[in-house]
């Protein structure tokens, strides 16, 4: 059966909260997301990207009150608390640790995560009105194109997702920057990251 295509935030919001998987836009290209406390919908997630399940998938969220349960707070210094500070909300991404209670499938083989508090009005108010942290990960099967036009989007994902919100992508035409807070590396640099960081 093919994904319901909707404007509706509300609707999306709804199928997150029931364990549903939806396409929705970001900062630059359409993501596929649910819930981060969805076992079933992140592997599902994996599974309609035919991703290798050891990459990691990064985390996104209106803002950090939720997550910051979960983070190992301990091990993240004062340097990495400035560059949150500085960059978040916007297309930044941040390699944390977290707490060896917290397990999920999101997490990187050194008990990290991949989170990224984003700017765009269409996914923060997403997770905000799903209440809940979502994986997000290129709406593409792995290998291919993302897309930031929904004209462009592999026909194979309508019949492998719930629900595709049919709303702008931000229009940033690079990938985001990506920080490790654990040895201070700059893995990928993005658009407004300053180079005296």
């Amino acid at each position: 059966m093919s994904a319901k295509v909707t404007n509706s935030i509300k609707d999306a919001a709804l199928v997150i909260q029931q364990g549903g998987v939806v396409i929705c836009p970001s900062e630059g290209v359409y993501g596929i997301s649910c819930s981060l406390f969805n076992e079933d919908a992140i592997k599902r997630v994996i599974k309609i990207k035919e991703r290798d399940i050891a990459k990691g998938l990064i985390i996104v969220d209106s803002s950090l009150d939720t997550l910051k349960t979960y983070l190992d707070e301990k091990r993240v210094d004062d340097k990495s608390k400035a560059l949150l500070k500085k960059y978040w909300p916007g297309p930044h991404t941040f390699v944390l640790p977290v707490v060896k209670t917290f397990n999920s499938t999101a997490l990187r083989e050194n008990h990290t995560v991949a989170i990224r508090i984003t700017a765009n009005e269409y996914l923060s108010a997403l997770c905000t009105m799903a209440k809940t942290p979502m994986i997000s990960t290129s709406a593409n099967i792995s290998g291919l194109s993302a897309t930031s036009s929904l004209d462009n989007l592999d026909k194979r994902l309508y019949q492998r997702v719930d629900l595709i919100l049919d709303l702008p992508c931000g229009g940033q035409k690079e990938p985001t920057s990506i920080y490790d807070t654990l040895n201070h590396t700059l893995v990928r640099k993005g658009p407004n990251w300053t180079d005296h960081d």
